[in-house]
């Protein structure tokens, strides 16, 4: 069910659980920004609160759990951030004294957390898998770009969705042209994410490419070693005639 490694982090068996937690905040990130009717900012609230309750319940366990509880504080840096710093509450107490600015930092910086959580969960659970892990981290990356670029440049980007139209638009080299960076941070912002979001896709490539290089090798390596046991049987054929003779 659990241990306790050697570092002090606790493994168990609830990584899935918190991968889909926060592949479920890509959604709520859009539609908690976007939403213009009060029923889809009602779900994105209690959305919100549901993936905290999520991290909170899993900190919770650990420190439970834990035979060495610093340790375990420690190893686990990254999820008491996440339920310190995410807690829904912040953003309507920000909201309510108009700082504006700060509710979308804190979003940010909510969503690096998690997201960072979800990396870890995702190659926690499947380790040798690189091609999902590669996977969910592109995605990552064009959200948390396109997050960044509606906190810092919502001049150029009125709404969450249209940065992240923008960051797919980047990361794949398309180039529409319709929403770009004018700002000095934004442009700073396109830059990053040209730079690391061009390195994941050549990867995410690369691997796919291997996927089906590998499984044409297969079917050749299966018809060399069927050619190979009908070869060994006629020459056990063979010896068997010549010793006869």
């Amino acid at each position: 069910m659990w241990t306790q490694e050697a570092s002090g982090r606790v493994s168990h068996s609830f990584e899935p659980v918190i991968l889909a937690a926060t592949l479920a905040l890509i959604p709520v990130l859009v539609i908690e920004n976007d939403a213009k009717s009060d029923t889809w900012r009602n779900v994105a609230a209690a959305a919100n609160w549901l993936i905290w309750g999520v991290f909170a319940a899993e900190l919770a366990f650990v420190l439970f759990v834990a035979p060495r509880k610093r340790a375990a504080l420690r190893a686990h840096w990254l999820d008491v951030a996440i339920v310190v710093v995410s807690v829904p509450l912040y953003g309507k107490l920000l909201a309510s004294l108009r700082l504006v600015r700060l509710v979308r930092l804190l979003r940010l910086a909510r969503a690096g957390v998690i997201l960072s959580r979800a990396l870890q969960a995702e190659r926690r659970v499947t380790s040798a898998n690189t091609f999902r892990f590669v996977s969910i981290a592109t995605v990552f990356l064009v959200v948390f770009a396109g997050a960044a670029q509606a906190a810092f440049d919502g001049k150029d980007f009125k709404s969450l969705w249209d940065a992240i139209w923008w960051a797919v638009v980047t990361v794949t080299t398309v180039g529409y042209g319709d929403l770009f960076p004018t700002t000095t941070t934004g442009r700073l912002i396109g830059i990053g994410l040209m730079l690391v979001g061009i390195g994941f896709i050549s990867v995410l490539t690369a691997t796919i490419a291997s996927i089906f290089v590998k499984s044409d090798r297969r079917e050749e390596t299966s018809e060399i070693l069927e050619t190979l046991r009908r070869l060994e049987a006629d020459i056990a054929e063979l010896k068997a005639a010549g010793s006869r003779s």
